[in-house]
């Protein structure tokens, strides 16, 4: 098994929520899920989501593997099962990347893991039963079904 070649999500860790929001509302990216601190934005390629820092560090492992060089965004990319999950984290890590988060039932009512590249640099590998993949397998959030 192989990870798809494609990025879904981008997550940026924000210290400020309510600011980094209002920018890219300003700039006119169109909001495609809002919550109370997350808040995901189409583009042309893949969504763009803004999630709490702290939140998204532990998320992706805290402790060591994320902590001082966790660099405050993630990325990520969605596959169609649980399966799929574990069998793309495992192929990071045989590949040489490090294990930052076991994949695990989340708190959002998916399933997913965190490794890093070798240069450190966190992904995501994650399936969300409420959203359906596109035919380029980029996640489509239910509000833009």
């Amino acid at each position: 098994m192989s990870i798809p070649a494609r990025l879904g999500l981008v997550t940026l860790g924000t210290v400020d929520f309510d600011r980094l929001r209002a920018y890219y509302v300003a700039l006119g990216w169109p909001i495609a899920v809002e919550e109370k601190d997350f808040c995901l934005f189409h583009t042309a390629g893949a969504l763009l989501a803004l999630y709490p820092r702290r939140e998204l560090s532990q998320e992706a492992g805290g402790g060591p593997q994320a902590g001082e060089g966790f660099r405050h965004f993630s990325l990520a990319v969605n596959v169609p099962s649980e399966a799929e999950v574990d069998a793309a984290i495992a192929a990071a890590v045989a590949a040489g990347g490090s294990l930052l988060h076991e994949p695990r039932a989340m708190f959002w009512g998916g399933y997913s893991g965190y490794f890093a590249d070798p240069e450190g640099n966190a992904w995501e590998v994650a399936h969300n039963p409420h959203w359906t993949l596109d035919d380029r397998g980029l996640p489509v959030p239910p509000a833009t079904q």
